[in-house]
């Protein structure tokens, strides 16, 4: 399953609040949003210290007065839907700062090959962000309990603005070796940068230089052709939706095929067990088909 986190323009200095009704505000703002899988990619870190670091509550991701009723229905599901949990937020001006203060540590770290990622990253935090860069983590598991991972690495990025060398097995060393490790299994720019708008992250230049190697873009919102069938879409925590022809598909695929053994065998049997094997293999392929992108992946 994929595990999305959020990097996000944002016009206040924390994460929305649903107690205060402010998710809607925040979802009607056209402000950029990069999207990555699994955690934090290196150069998100790179606009963070620990003095960025925050905590929301678990319940407070949802408005009180939202139409869909989904704050009532986690409240009712959630073992405690109290619980605090981390997430980063830091200003456009602190952010620039910090990439601008450890732009040769880390490139010396990734090579000097991807710098040119490092500063189209920066140019489009100047150009397109314009008040907090929030970085929303509720999509990701047991977040809940991730407040030392999130503060060992921030206080390893803290520590190249020192000029203190990376510690052997830190998060910053960790994450560049990782990167070493897999850059030609995936795009290099997804890997340091997240994904992004179509032409913005990355832009027309990075792109050329760094080719998609035929993954597919990540869309935004509008992006889609109103004529043509609309694609799954994500909800709030990334978990991606079935579209409506897999709604429908899956079950005429199994009908289909127990009606035709039956007609052709007259055996209840064997259309009884036509039906369970379909039925598995059809749950089986959605799964597969709903969490294809989940996978660990370097990127």
């Amino acid at each position: 399953m994929s595990h999305p986190v959020f990097l996000n323009d944002c016009r206040q200095p924390a994460m929305p609040n649903g107690e205060r009704n402010e998710w809607r505000a925040f979802w009607d703002d056209p402000g950029i949003e990069l999207e990555a899988k699994n955690g934090p990619p290196l150069l998100w870190w790179c606009i963070y210290g620990e003095a960025d670091l925050k905590f929301a509550r678990m319940i407070d991701d949802f408005d009180v007065d939202d139409a869909e009723g989904e704050r009532a229905e986690f409240q009712a599901d959630a073992e405690n839907p109290e619980v605090p949990y981390p997430y980063f937020v830091t200003g456009k001006k602190q952010a620039l700062e910090r990439l601008a203060l450890r732009k040769e540590k880390v490139v010396t770290a990734i090579g000097e090959q991807y710098r040119s990622i490092y500063e189209a990253f920066e140019n489009l935090v100047a150009t397109h962000f314009e008040g907090f860069l929030l970085l929303r983590t509720a999509g990701l598991p047991d977040i809940s309990d991730g407040e030392q991972w999130m503060r060992a690495g921030a206080q390893s990025m803290d520590r190249l603005d020192n000029n203190h060398p990376p510690e052997a097995g830190d998060h910053f060393a960790g994450m560049a070796a990782d990167f070493l490790r897999w850059k030609n299994s995936g795009n290099p720019v997804w890997m340091l940068g997240g994904s992004g708008p179509p032409d913005i992250w990355p832009d027309a230049a990075l792109s050329a230089t760094f080719p998609e190697k035929g993954r597919r873009t990540r869309l935004t919102a509008g992006d889609a052709d109103p004529g043509e069938p609309q694609a799954a879409t994500r909800d709030r925590s990334g978990q991606r939706k079935p579209s409506k022809v897999e709604e429908w598909l899956a079950p005429l695929f199994v009908g289909l095929v127990t009606a035709y053994v039956y007609v052709s065998s007259r055996s209840i049997f064997l259309a009884v067990l036509a039906f369970a094997g379909t039925t598995a293999l059809a749950v089986w392929l959605s799964l597969k088909w709903r969490n294809r992108g989940g996978d660990k992946d370097p990127r």
